[in-house]
């Protein structure tokens, strides 16, 4: 039961990962401009940060995968990259938006 429960949790973490780099993909191909092109080169940066977590995202199915063959030293490889991965992919999210947005309302005053 706990093999399975393992599958199903990694299956679940790669799709996850594979829809949020489709996310990132489509984001990155953005090329109406709106202004002076604002959009498209926050989008471009928002994705980089969608890359990052869909990386944590990986690291963390593999961490599950790692932790019933029981290999501590991966375990705590795979825990600090994908802590990395995370907080680096949800800095740049929140950055690019933020600085997407103060661009957007410059522009509309």
């Amino acid at each position: 039961m706990t093999r399975f429960l393992s599958i199903a949790v990694q299956a679940g973490a790669f799709i996850s990962a594979f829809a949020a780099i489709a996310a990132g993909l489509i984001m990155t191909r953005v090329t109406k401009k709106f202004g002076t092109g604002i959009l498209a080169s926050g989008f471009k940066t928002i994705s980089v940060g969608i890359f990052l977590i869909a990386l944590g995202i990986i690291f963390d199915a593999g961490q599950v995968y790692f932790n019933l063959t029981g290999n501590e030293q991966i375990i705590i490889i795979l825990t600090g990259l994908k802590e990395i991965f995370f907080v680096a992919g949800t800095y740049i999210i929140v950055i690019g938006s933020k600085r997407t947005a103060d661009k957007l309302e410059t522009l509309t005053k």
